[in-house]
């Protein structure tokens, strides 16, 4: 028998640990779930972590349309507290196609992204008119690919809403030439296509869907008062029934104007649940009547109290904290608690519970395990998915 005893920061550490430990730091995380990879498992399309196991990432998306109350929230401290105190795996990052947002702000979030272990989704936030604006969006992809594409943390996103055009002869040749131009220099990420009609309908992609590059997903944006589970739920599960991903990249817990529709959004995440599909809600602002999930009092740098968090923003807030990166408790653990299986490296160095929590485990100098065998005696550091704060964790046999 093994027992994981979690002992807490404000005990006195034993044999060769000391107090200067929690003042280490780590750098940047290891990317939360490893290379993401698109895989069809029983004739289903998902997102799935580096073993191949779907995995359902919870997250937020940033707000593009205005500084003061929009993308001044794209800051470091913003994207660490989304983390620590959201738990998030995974933030969506517009860019606007007129450039309105620097660079500098831009690379700051993504760098906070690869920071925390989160992944982060480059979208190119273009609307009806740009399936023209080849080159633009290349140049784009071609710089945050040759700057990011190294780090497992990375999406693409080259289109975010196309309209009222139609899949085969428009939205696929446009994406068929931003993903040469990513491939061409990041041959892992994986690229999320946009589809007709704003996103709505992924059946149309997965009926001539992107065959000569890998690891493609495609996207779906909801907003649960004037998009109904019942009408749109049916296009992802035949897209995903033709071997093709589907990650929420946008939605919202409203309809389009500024009534709140929550019990039809929590029909959607039932649905998306059963189906292990990621998502990203907007929006971090203060700006909109039902979309912020701010007051104007908060904080550009976090943390932010519950005061300052819209009713909206608490809906969201409980979705993603129930997300697969709760922490998988305090107190005593014994085996019946852990996935009995030996290598770490078989787990990408984690520590997988029977409910399918995790935890990264770490030794006492901040090295993760990613090979080897069954741990041995002693003290190590195991970080939950999504917690901002080091435990340890002391082994005895």
């Amino acid at each position: 028998m093994v027992r994981f005893n979690l002992l807490r920061s404000r005990f006195a550490l034993i044999g060769l640990v000391s107090l200067a430990f929690f003042s280490m730091s780590f750098g940047a995380k290891p990317a939360m779930h490893g290379q993401l990879q698109c895989k069809v498992i029983s004739g289903k399309g998902y997102i799935c972590d580096q073993n191949g196991n779907p995995v359902q990432m919870r997250g937020n998306s940033m707000y593009c349309w205005a500084g003061a109350g929009g993308y001044d929230y794209y800051t470091a401290g913003c994207i660490a507290h989304l983390y620590s105190d959201w738990r998030a795996h995974i933030i969506r990052l517009p860019y606007m196609t007129n450039g309105s947002i620097s660079m500098t702000m831009y690379n700051t979030v993504i760098q906070a992204c690869i920071d925390s272990g989160m992944y982060v989704i480059l979208d190119w936030h273009a609307g009806q008119g740009n399936q023209t604006a080849v080159s633009q969006a290349s140049a784009f992809f071609t710089t945050m690919a040759t700057q990011w594409g190294k780090y497992p943390n990375i999406l693409y996103e080259p289109w975010n809403e196309p309209s009222s055009i139609a899949w085969t002869g428009g939205i696929k040749p446009y994406m068929e030439s931003l993903i040469k131009v990513i491939r061409a220099i990041d041959t892992k990420n994986i690229i999320i296509c946009g589809n007709p009609n704003w996103d709505q309908n992924p059946q149309d992609a997965a009926a001539d869907p992107i065959t000569d590059a890998t690891n493609i997903a495609y996207s779906m944006h909801f907003y649960s008062g004037s998009h109904p589970v019942g009408s749109y739920g049916p296009g992802i599960t035949t897209a995903m029934s033709k071997g093709c991903p589907i990650f929420i990249t946008e939605y919202g817990a409203c309809n389009t104007g500024t009534v709140l529709a929550e019990p039809a959004c929590t029909a959607w995440y039932t649905f998306l649940d059963q189906n292990q599909i990621g998502s990203t809600n907007w929006a971090v602002e203060y700006l909109d009547a039902c979309l912020s999930i701010f007051t104007k009092s908060a904080s550009y740098t976090g943390p932010w109290p519950t005061s300052v968090i819209t009713g909206y923003g608490t809906f969201i807030q409980a979705y993603i904290l129930k997300g697969t990166d709760t922490p998988i408790g305090t107190g005593i653990l014994n085996e019946s608690m852990l996935d009995p299986r030996g290598a770490m490296s078989t787990n990408n160095g984690f520590l997988i519970g029977n409910d399918k929590k995790s935890a990264a485990v770490f030794n006492i100098n901040g090295t993760r395990f990613s090979s080897g065998g069954k741990l041995s005696s002693g003290v190590y550091i195991v970080r939950p998915q999504g917690a901002g704060n080091v435990q340890l964790l002391n082994t005895v046999r």
